[in-house]
Order: C-alpha cells, then structure tokens, then sequence
C-alpha cells in the first residue's frame, strides 16, 4: 500500500508564487494550482489541509453525490445477482435448455461466488489507478459478461459468464466503501456507511420481483433473458452518469497527478506523491492481497465475527431466493406477486439503518471524548439490542406461513428479518474495520469471501430443507442456529478489548 502520510511541519513548506504562477487543469478538472500544497524536503508533496482539493474538504453536497452515485453502481452490481433467483426461471431454462433446478441456480451461486474474489483483485488495483477506474472499468466489463449471458444459447457459456460478471462486480462493491472512506471525515462516515448499507442490501431484495416483472412481459421460455439485458442496459447507464459527473477521491493518486503537473509547469524535478514511490509487484499482490486475507480469517477475532456476519447474509440470500416459493406453495401467490414480501424486507433494512445512523452519532461523540482512538467494542452496542430481530424474524416467518393466518404476519417477521440482519451485517463490519485498522483491506476482503460463501451456498439447500423438514422446521432449523449465536455481540462486547490485546497481530 502507499503510505500518504502528512510530513512534519518542520520540513514541510508552502509553495512559493513562483511555483504557483501556472494554472493547469486535468481532463476531468480537478488540478488548480491556486491552491496551496506542502513540499518536504525530499520534494514529497501534500495537501495542505485547508485545501479545497482535498476530497474530504468538498462540499457536502458533492460529497453526497459522490456517495449516492458509488451507491447506485453496487445497488446494480448486487441486484444482478438475484435476477435469476425468481421462482419461474428454473422452469424457463429447463424449458429452454433441459437443465434441473439445481443447475439453474448456480447461476446466482457462481455470480457470487465471482463476488467473493473479485475484491482481492480490485481492491489493490483501485489504489494504483484510483477509485474512478478501479470501479467503473471493472463494472463496464461486468455488464458486458452480463449481455453475453443473456445472449447465450449454450449452459456452460451462461455459466460462465455469470461468474465473470460477477467476478468483475466485485470491484464496486469493495471499492466503494472506499471512496466513502476518501470523502466523509471518520466522525460522519458511519451515517453514510449506514446509507451505503442501504443500497447494497436493497439491491438483492429487489432482484427478484424486478426480473419477475420483466420475465412475464413475454410468454416464451427465453423471457429469462430480458432482466439480464435490463441489468446490463442499468449498469451501463450508470457507467456512463458516473464518467461524467464523478471525480476521483483516491487522494494519493491525486497527488501524483497534480505532482506530475507541477514538475512540467515549474521544471523542479524532485517534486513527486508518495504514490509515486510505490509500483504493485507481483509478490505483493499474492502474499498481501490474497494470503493476508485468508491468514486473518483464521484468527478468533475476525472468524467469529465474520462467521456471525456471513451467517445472517446467507439466511438474507436464503430468504430472497425462498421466499416466492414458500408464498406460493402456502398462499398460491405466483410470479410476481410472490416477491412482493420482499418490500418488507427492505421496510426492515431501512429501518435497522435509521437505527445504525442514531448509533453512529452516538460514537461519534465517544469518539471525540477518547480523543478520537477507535472504539471498536462500541459496534456492538445497537446490535445487543437488535440482534435477537433476525431469529426472531425466522420464526415468525416460518410458523405463521399457513394460509389460515393472515399474510401481513409473516411479513411482519421478514421486515424483523431486515432490521436484524443490517445492524448486525453493518455491525459486525464497523467492528472488524475498527479493530484492524492498519489491514482494513485486507479483513474486508475476508468478510467479503466468508459471506459470499455463504450467500452462494444457502439457496443451494433450501429446497430439500424445506421439503424435508417443511417451512415450520426447517425456518426453525435456522432459526435455533441465529438463535444460538445472540451471546456473540455481547461477550464481545465486554471482553473484546482483552480478546484483541492477546491475539497476536503478525498477520503479514
């Protein structure tokens, strides 16, 4: 990684007029040089930090741009992965190519699985050439996988397609959160997390009652194809919005390049970014951006929590992908109309982030109180209080799913589902940023893998889980497992300061 650290100010010196008298611009307008920079004495430089170049120095309302913009782009990269998790496409594509319903949903398990290494590439890559192309090319070439797979007339090549779609998807649901890390100062960011947490859970939940909509707009047995052109024509769309109106936030690539400049229009050579000194190898993509992450997922730490996490996203994916056909077999509510407790769902994820918003004020100020050293341990405050949401939720869905009961009760239990299932996602996240701080990358990396394991895996069993055990055991089943793992938020809560200061940190 770079290091971009502020030089003492003994040594660092403001820009003379002199080497100020030029004004140059990029292409995309962000280098002026009016504003004022600092030169070490090695000739490194750096923002000053009144600079209004400086991404977490603009304006609120770009920076909200900036954020729901990177929003938009991981809302289409995860809605791509539930358009083929409705309850008719299985029977399209056995139409179409003769395939079971086990085969037809590998393709949402390979789309994420894709999900789950894409991160280790893109992660790294975005902090040599920057947020922008980092996110957007990556996400250009998931929408082409995504018209190639609607454009296929052969299994293997879907398939294929569909992990690379989902590979390439990777990037902006990784990187993303950085660009919000670039822009928000640490005591906002956690309110803007909790909106970002927003359209990444929505994405998913919105997957299958939009492809519904869309595959019964036409009667034939290749109607599956039309949500994937549709998601590939939405992530194009945004590919282009976010060229024109997103700029880059990666602030030491906007040293280097505004270094750049200033050694052609003042002819001192020496001036260089720290960026500059830095060139990813080979070696360091393999042993830091792909070992580190699986090394720290071995530790107590990050494989409890991750595991916590990666649990409920799997029971989140399960119930997307389940839910049509427990409405169905239960109600006879078809095709469309199947999905629609999924609204609940997204009611519950919009209230569990209103709820990590009001926490995040409240850290907020415990962190200015500790003079701003993180408090990891404080992430698990809302979930003590929320978690018990998720099993909860579970059982409700799963014992009142009979059609003498009214179905406005099950939906009750999905929208506890979506409270319970973000605070503790959002939660578990915050946690494992703040206690690693130095390897953020790297655990977030790790978490991303485990819980895409899981999501890819859940819908696999969920029909003979169901069908073997019924709606009512089988939610029971895990339910009890949700229910078992409640103690989690608050042993942590109250011993993971001591956890943290014995587990070992040598994770290089």
């Amino acid at each position: 990684m770079s290091n971009t650290t502020k030089p003492e100010e003994s040594t660092a010196t403001t820009l003379s007029a002199t080497e100020q008298e030029s004004e140059a611009s990029t292409n995309d307008g962000l280098v002026n040089f009016n504003e004022n920079f600092q030169l070490d004495d090695c000739g490194v430089l750096n923002f000053d930090k009144s600079s209004k170049l400086r991404p977490k120095n603009w304006s609120y309302n770009k920076k909200l741009k900036h954020t729901v913009i990177y929003g938009l782009i991981t809302f289409a990269a995860q809605l791509n992965s539930t358009t083929m998790a409705t309850s008719i496409f299985p029977d399209l594509v056995k139409g179409e190519f003769g395939i079971q319903r086990e085969v037809a949903l590998l393709t949402t398990t390979l789309y994420i699985i894709g999900i789950a290494f894409g991160p280790m590439v893109f992660a790294p890559l975005s902090e040599v050439y920057g947020r922008k192309l980092g996110v957007l090319i990556p996400f250009l070439i998931s929408a082409i996988f995504t018209f190639a797979a609607a454009s296929t007339y052969d299994v293997a090549g879907m398939m294929i397609c569909r992990f690379f779609a989902g590979f390439f998807a990777g990037a902006p649901i990784v990187s993303a959160g950085g660009v919000l890390a670039d822009i928000w100062e640490p005591a906002q960011r956690g309110t803007f997390f909790a909106l970002y947490a927003c359209f990444v859970a929505t994405g998913p939940a919105f997957g299958p009652t939009i492809s519904s909509l869309l595959m019964h707009s036409e009667d034939k047995d290749s109607a599956w194809r039309i949500p994937q052109y549709f998601s590939g024509l939405l992530s194009c769309t945004l590919f282009m919005l976010s060229q024109f109106i997103s700029e880059e936030t990666y602030e030491p690539l906007l040293l280097a390049k505004m270094a750049k400049q200033m050694r052609i229009n003042t002819n001192n050579w020496s001036i260089h970014a720290k960026h500059d000194e830095w060139t990813l190898t080979w070696d360091e993509l393999v042993k830091v951006h792909f070992i580190r992450p699986f090394r720290m997922l071995v530790t107590p730490i990050v494989f409890v929590i991750a595991l916590f996490a990666s649990y409920v996203y799997g029971i989140f994916y399960l119930i997307i992908t389940t839910m049509p056909e427990a409405f169905t077999i239960s109600r006879g509510w078809y095709g469309t109309v199947a999905t629609l407790p999924n609204i609940s769902l997204f009611g519950g994820v919009l209230v569990g982030c209103s709820f990590q918003m009001l926490a995040t004020k409240r850290y907020a100020r415990l962190l200015e109180a500790n003079n701003g050293v993180a408090l990891p341990e404080e992430s698990f405050s809302l979930m003590i209080f929320t978690a018990w949401m998720m099993p909860a939720g579970i059982f409700i869905f799963g014992w009142t799913s009979s059609s003498d009961i009214h179905w406005i009760v099950p939906c009750i239990g999905i929208w506890l589902i979506g409270t319970g299932f973000i605070t503790i996602f959002q939660g578990s996240l915050n946690y494992l940023v703040d206690a690693h701080t130095r390897y953020s990358a790297s655990v977030i990396a790790a978490n991303t893998f485990l819980r895409s394991v899981f999501a890819a895996s859940f819908p696999l069993f969920s029909k003979q889980l169901f069908n073997n055990l019924g709606v009512h055991w089988g939610s029971s089943l895990i339910g009890f497992i949700a229910l078992g793992m409640l103690p989690i938020p608050y042993l942590f809560y109250k011993y993971g300061s001591r956890i943290r200061a014995k587990t070992s940190s040598k994770v290089l």
